[in-house]
């Protein structure tokens, strides 16, 4: 490649910009470059606003949680779609990606799939700026772990345990147990887990059978009492203690406003 000098690159890169800036300033909304994530089966892309309304959301990711088109998600929040313990989660991070201008890259988050089933993506995000450079939106981009290779190792060494938490919340465990799975110390494993989840693996334990609680309250008229010992709780009233503790609401309340006969309007959070 033939060398330029300094002060002649930063002339043709400046340039360049311009060039750019010219012909992104014709196209229509309707070529936006993101169509393009509707191509690739194996790239979940969104777009919110910084209300967290969804504004775009491709093809791929439309399916993974249930929905066949776009229409269906435009102006709700994930509030409206996830339980609020990871809808609160979500809506944090975007917040924080907005107001401090920042991208956050390759982080791993649980999304429930059209099953509720919890699946781990990596998620990269970046903030979306008008003409004046006021941040308006967010825009993010998500890959299924299983398939993200050598930069997901740290999680790759703890999957076997990470998977058995994920099948088997409803049953009793202990973390001893899960920790021998990968061969680690339970304050080995406790302290590599956290650094991972930023979290312990019992309240991420607990957060699996609060969000499959969530997810039966949302579904089905099982009984309180029903849906507490199919999620690993054996006492009811612990299992409400703990539900309103982490959401906010009794499972009465939770199923009241969010149950199959709830209706929502967009943009609820």
């Amino acid at each position: 490649m033939k060398k330029r000098h300094k002060s002649s690159e930063t002339a043709e890169g400046h340039e360049g910009k311009r060039l750019q800036e010219a012909f992104l300033s014709h196209l229509i909304p309707e070529d936006s470059l993101g169509q393009l994530f509707d191509m690739l089966p194996n790239v979940y892309f969104f777009v919110k606003d910084t209300e967290g309304r969804f504004m775009r959301m491709n093809q791929a990711l439309l399916q993974a949680i249930g929905f066949r088109h776009e229409a269906e998600v435009l102006g709700f929040t994930d509030a409206d779609f996830f339980s609020p313990f990871l809808a609160q989660g979500y809506r944090e991070e975007d917040r924080w990606i907005a107001s401090h201008n920042k991208v956050v890259r390759d982080k791993i988050w649980f999304v429930p799939n059209s099953k509720g089933v919890l699946v781990c993506y990596l998620c990269s995000k970046a903030p979306l700026h008008d003409r004046s450079g006021r941040v308006i939106g967010i825009a993010g981009v998500m890959r299924d772990a299983r398939s993200a290779g050598a930069i997901i190792g740290p999680y790759e060494d703890l999957k076997p345990a990470v998977d058995y938490l994920n099948s088997h919340f409803n049953e009793s465990i202990t973390i001893e147990s899960v920790a021998a799975m990968v061969h680690l110390s339970t304050s080995q494993f406790q302290r590599r887990f956290r650094a991972l989840f930023q979290t312990s693996p019992i309240q991420y334990l607990l957060q699996l059978r609060i969000d499959s609680a969530c997810q039966q309250l949302q579904r089905t008229d099982a009984s309180l009492g029903s849906i507490s010992m199919e999620n690993g709780f054996y006492d009811q009233s612990a299992f409400c203690r703990q539900f309103q503790k982490r959401v906010g609401l009794t499972p009465r309340q939770y199923r009241t406003r969010f149950g199959k006969n709830a209706r929502w309007t967009p943009g609820h959070e």
